[in-house]
């Protein structure tokens, strides 16, 4: 396996482990796993969420604490949206459709 590779496996498994941090969160939310769950996120698909964020009219940056539970809660959607376009521009749809296949085993 060539290092390109491996760099493309590592990006794939931390899109699927970020995508289901934020799935569990929808779930069984906590104010802290939200906001860990939204930053994982961040780190991985930040542009992609950020056209989504805007796309609801959220262009001023808030700091994590100054942030509703409500509306913590209502970002979850928002940024598995953005993980989703940014996973199907980078490794396309049918790679994605497996990654999740292989995590709900």
């Amino acid at each position: 396996m060539n290092p390109t590779e491996v760099k493309e496996l590592k990006e794939m498994e931390d899109f699927i482990n970020a995508y289901m941090k934020l799935e569990a969160q929808k779930r069984n939310p906590s104010r802290e796993g939200m906001i860990e769950a939204l930053k994982d996120a961040l780190k991985v698909a930040s542009t992609d969420i950020k056209s989504v964020e805007e796309s609801y009219g959220e262009t001023t940056p808030t700091p994590w604490e100054n942030i509703p539970n409500e509306v913590l809660y209502s970002k979850l959607f928002e940024y598995q949206q953005g993980m989703y376009q940014h996973a199907i521009k980078k490794f396309g749809e049918e790679v994605v459709k497996k990654l999740f296949e292989k995590s709900m085993q």
